[in-house]
C-alpha cells in the first residue's frame, strides 16, 4: 500500500513539476547552473569495519573505498543524458553546440569522474575538459575553511549546533528513540529493536552524543553520526544493485530505506544548515553561483569576476558532495522533499538547479529546483528523458521566491537575498 501511495504521488509530482518549468509564450532560458552531487560511490568504510554493525555479511564493491562506481557512472551518464534532452527542448542547447556546458568538480576521484560521465552525455562529441584543482588539493569553493578563504570559530559553531538541539545532545538524540530501534533492528535483523547485544557488534543505540574531534567545524558522535555513515552506505550499495537477499539480508527495501534515512538527515541537518555553520561552509559558494548567474547580464554586476566558467557558458555544471547542497541549501534557507526520502535529503546525482529565464516582460528570474533519481531508478537504472524523468520538485528561496508555479525568483531580489545571508 505504502508503496502505491509512493507511486502515485511521484507520478503527481513530475507532472506537476514538468508543467510548472516548461517556459511560457515569450520566455527565454537563458542560463542554468547545476550544483550535484556526485554519483554512486563505493562505501566509505570497509565491509569488515560495517560488519560490526550487522548481524549479516556486506556487499563488496569493485572500487576502491569512495570512488565512482561503473554503476555510478551509467547513472551519472542517465542524467546528463536527461539535461541534454530537457535544455535542447527549452532551446537552450543546439544539437552541436560544443562550447556551451562548462564543468566543474572538487578534487576527489568520485566528483571529477561524476563530471566526466555527465559532460558525454550532456555534451555528447565534443572534447570536454572537466575542471578541477587536482586531486589532493584544496578547492576554495567546497572547502573554504581549509583553504584558508574563511576563518571560522570553532567554538561558536559548537555552540550554534548545541544551541539547535536545545543545549542537550542527549536529549535531542532521545527524541530519536523509534527510528534508533528501528534502524537497529534492520542491521541486527531482530524482530524488533533494540536488539540484544552481540559479541564483537557495535549497536547504533549504544553510541554516545557529543561533540568529537573531526574534520569538520562541529563533529557528532551518537546514534545519528554513527547511523549516518551506516546508511549511506546502505544507500550506496542499494543504488549500486548490490545483492542484499543473497548475502542473507531481510526486510531491506524502498520503505525500509526511507524509514532508516531519517536517523542521516538529523545528524546532516544539525551539523551542517546550521545557519552559522552554513553560512561559513556555504558563503564562498553561494557568492559563486551569484557571480555565475548574473553573467552575461547588463550592466555587468560587481563580483561578476567570481564567475565559475566563461561569462558565455550557458550551462555550468559542478559536482560536488552532498555536504556541498546542505550547507547551500541551509545558508538560503531553501527545502525539499522527494518521494521515497527524506526532507532535504540529498542522494547520489542529486542536483540543486538554478535557471535563468527571462520572461516576456522583460524581468529575469532564477527558478531553482532539486532533481535527481528515485530509489528505483537508482536500483534499476532507469533510462531517462522528458517523457520518463528523474524526480524533481521547485525550490522556494524565502525573502525572494515568488508566488508563481516555479517560485520565480528575480534576480535581483536573489543578489539581495544571498549578499543579506552572508552579512547576517
Amino acid at each position: 500500500m505504502i508503496s502505491s501511495l509512493r507511486a502515485v504521488l511521484a507520478a503527481f509530482l513530475l507532472l506537476s513539476a514538468g508543467s510548472a518549468w516548461a517556459g511560457a509564450p515569450g520566455e527565454r532560458l537563458e542560463k542554468v547552473v547545476i550544483l550535484s552531487r556526485h554519483g554512486v560511490r563505493a562505501a566509505m568504510s570497509s565491509p569488515e569495519r560495517l560488519e560490526e554493525a550487522s548481524a549479516r555479511a556486506w556487499p563488496r564493491f569493485s572500487v576502491p573505498p569512495g570512488h565512482l562506481t561503473a554503476r555510478g557512472e551509467v547513472l551519472a551518464s542517465l542524467m546528463g543524458g536527461y539535461f541534454r534532452e530537457r535544455y535542447v527542448a527549452e532551446g537552450l542547447l543546439g544539437q552541436d553546440d560544443c562550447g556551451a556546458a562548462y564543468y566543474w568538480a572538487n578534487v576527489t576521484q568520485r566528483t571529477i569522474a561524476t563530471a566526466r560521465a555527465v559532460s558525454r552525455t550532456l555534451s555528447p562529441g565534443c572534447a570536454v575538459a572537466v575542471g578541477t584543482a587536482g586531486e589532493g588539493r584544496v578547492d576554495p569553493m567546497f572547502e573554504p575553511v581549509k583553504a584558508g578563504v574563511v576563518v571560522a570559530d570553532a567554538d561558536l559553531a559548537r555552540a550554534a549546533v548545541a544551541g539547535r538541539a536545545g543545549g542537550d545532545l542527549v536529549a535531542w538524540s532521545a527524541s530519536h528513540r523509534d527510528a534508533i530501534e528501528r534502524l537497529d533492528a534492520l542491521l541486527m535483523q531482530c524482530p524488533v529493536g533494540p536488539c540484544p547485544p552481540s559479541p564483537g557488534k557495535r549497536r547504533i543505540l549504544d553510541a554516545k552524543p557529543g561533540f568529537v574531534d573531526g574534520e569538520d567545524l562541529a563533529s557528532l558522535s551518537g546514534p545519528e553520526a554513527f547511523a549516518s555513515g551506516v546508511t549511506e552506505s546502505l544507500l550506496m550499495a542499494w543504488a549500486d544493485g548490490q545483492d542484499f537477499a543473497g548475502q542473507g539480508w531481510r526486510g531491506l527495501d524502498e520503505d525500509a530505506l526511507t524509514r532508516v534515512f531519517a536517523l542521516h538527515q538529523a545528524e546532516f541537518d544539525l551539523r551542517l544548515r546550521t545557519p552559522y555553520v552554513a553560512r561559513t561552509l556555504g558563503g564562498h559558494l553561494a557568492r559563486r553561483i551569484l557571480a555565475t548567474l548574473e553573467a552575461g547580464v547588463e550592466p555587468v554586476r560587481a563580483g561578476q569576476g567570481d564567475a565559475i566558467g566563461p561569462p558565455d557558458a550557458r550551462i555550468v555544471f559542478v559536482a560536488g558532495h552532498d555536504g556541498t547542497l546542505a550547507v547551500l541549501g541551509g545558508l538560503l534557507r531553501m527545502e525539499w522533499t522527494l518521494p521515497g526520502y527524506q526532507p532535504n535529503q540529498i542522494e547520489p546525482g542529486g542536483a540543486l538547479v538554478f535557471e535563468r529565464w527571462r520572461r516576456a516582460d522583460g524581468v529575469r528570474v532564477i527558478r531553482a529546483r532539486f532533481t535527481g533519481q528515485s530509489l528505483r531508478q537508482l536500483r534499476e537504472a532507469t533510462p531517462l528523458s522528458r517523457a520518463v524523468p528523474p524526480l524533481a520538485t521547485p525550490v522556494f528561496i524565502p525573502g525572494c521566491s515568488t508566488a508563481t508555479p516555479a517560485f520565480d525568483c528575480p534576480l535581483d531580489r536573489f543578489e539581495a537575498v544571498v549578499s543579506q545571508a552572508l552579512a547576517s
